[in-house]
């Protein structure tokens, strides 16, 4: 699945500027920012050396809070 939203999302955005044309993630706002933090939380851990249980932590947080927006009414 890491591969897949790893290789997928930047290929397709490559290929949509070469064409130019506009792509559309299909997510809302709330998921929009989620997205955004969970990048950000990403590359602060894998730019330390070693990880800790604060940023394991971070990072179920971070899942649990997507759990919730999926299965908001």
């Amino acid at each position: 699945m890491l591969s897949t939203i790893g290789l997928t999302v930047p290929i397709m955005l490559v290929i949509s500027c070469l064409t130019r044309r506009e792509v559309f993630l299909g997510l809302a706002g709330a998921n929009s920012l989620l997205l955004a933090v969970t990048l950000a939380v990403s590359v602060v851990t894998f730019a330390c050396a070693r990880t800790n249980i604060l940023q394991g932590a971070v990072h179920v947080m971070l899942f649990a809070a997507f759990l919730m927006l999926i299965f908001q009414a």
